[in-house]
């Protein structure tokens, strides 16, 4: 009985060891910051080194890159108005930064001269935040994208398309981006869904600040729109929600949609939306009970109209011109205060700036 004793307990006291070990035998590693050029003399290099779960944080400079991201890390620039991709080496336009893994961010860079400044592509819980875009032929392309967020980037001289562009992308949040003198602001289209566009300024665009196409059930609000080609736009889009934005100076600030004659020809009905209490600047109304709100409704088409326009423009956190981001800052600490404590080692002694 006692040999039985020792032998359960033996049995035991193995179990315990082998659930206690690592399985296949791999010790997960803790995060790391890699550092450009100081580990790595290029973004692409650290990045193809890096672990899931790690910081790539590149220093002031400029960089001819075309960047591709296939893990999930953090991508921290150490200044967004110094430190550079430069899309547009000698050999022809490319895109600075294109992002392929889920959970990838990306802040603090400033992207030239690509085909878009930022791709991303099949991927979700993604964030691109605090970044200057200019002169780019499209800004920040989102396809088939979900559950990610375009925050607080800046936008200037794109001139191809638009500066950020949803295409089969569903469940994002664009918001607080400031985009100004471009041909295009922000456009939905190709079956993209419950998207929510909220807090952007948009400003100067030659065509359409915001445009939906073939897309339903979107929520556009609290949006600053002005001086434009067109405010917003719609062709065969159903069922979005537009409402708490202020549409000022432009052009033509919502299309009556007679130009879905041609979408009609292949059976479409037209366009039915949700569009309640926007502002806008050429709306003549009157406000007899003094509710803030109009008596008379903002006529859009035989499909569409805002019943209840607002007589003052709406409360809106514009952004007045692209600030020092608050969260970049931030980041440079925490990623300067783990680089010293880890005190990491350069991997070769060989490696020089970019």
């Amino acid at each position: 009985m006692k040999r039985y004793a020792s032998v359960l307990a033996l049995l035991l006291f193995l179990s315990v060891v082998i659930v206690s070990l690592p399985q296949n035998g791999i010790v997960k590693a803790e995060p790391e910051t890699i550092v450009v050029p100081d580990d790595y003399a290029s973004i692409q290099e650290a990045v193809d080194n890096a672990a899931d779960g790690d910081t790539v944080f590149v220093k002031e400079g400029t960089y001819h890159e075309n960047v591709v991201v296939n893990r999930s890390l953090s991508l921290v620039g150490e200044k967004v108005d110094t430190t550079v991709i430069d899309g547009n080496p000698p050999e022809g336009y490319r895109i600075p930064i294109t992002i392929w893994c889920d959970g990838v961010s990306v802040s603090g860079f400033k992207l030239l001269y690509g085909y878009a400044g930022i791709t991303v592509g099949g991927v979700k819980f993604c964030s691109i935040s605090g970044n200057r875009i200019a002169g780019n032929q499209h800004g920040i392309l989102l396809v088939g994208t979900s559950f990610s967020n375009v925050t607080e980037n800046y936008f200037e001289q794109i001139r191809l398309s638009s500066a950020i562009q949803l295409s089969y992308s569903n469940y994002n949040l664009v918001a607080g981006n400031y985009i100004d003198n471009c041909t295009e602001g922000i456009q939905i289209w190709q079956y993209s869904t419950n998207n929510t566009i909220t807090e952007n300024t948009i400003t100067d665009c030659d065509d359409v600040a915001i445009r939906l196409q073939y897309a339903d059930n979107n929520t556009i609000a609290r949006n600053e729109v002005s001086n434009s080609g067109i405010g917003t736009s719609i062709y065969v889009a159903n069922n979005n929600t537009i409402t708490n934005n202020n549409y000022i100076n432009n052009i033509e600030q919502f299309p009556s949609g007679e130009w879905e004659w041609y979408a009609k020809t292949f059976g479409y009905n037209g366009s039915q939306n949700i569009i309640n209490q926007n502002y806008f600047s050429d709306y003549n109304g009157t406000d007899s009970n003094a509710d803030g709100l109009g008596d008379t409704p903002y006529i859009i088409n035989e499909d569409n109209q805002d019943n209840n326009p607002m007589m003052e423009p709406i409360e809106i956190e514009v952004i007045p011109e692209f600030p020092s981001w608050i969260i970049l800052p931030l980041l440079i600490t925490a990623t300067l205060l783990i680089i010293i404590c880890k005190q990491k080692l350069p991997k070769t002694p060989t490696q020089q700036s970019y």
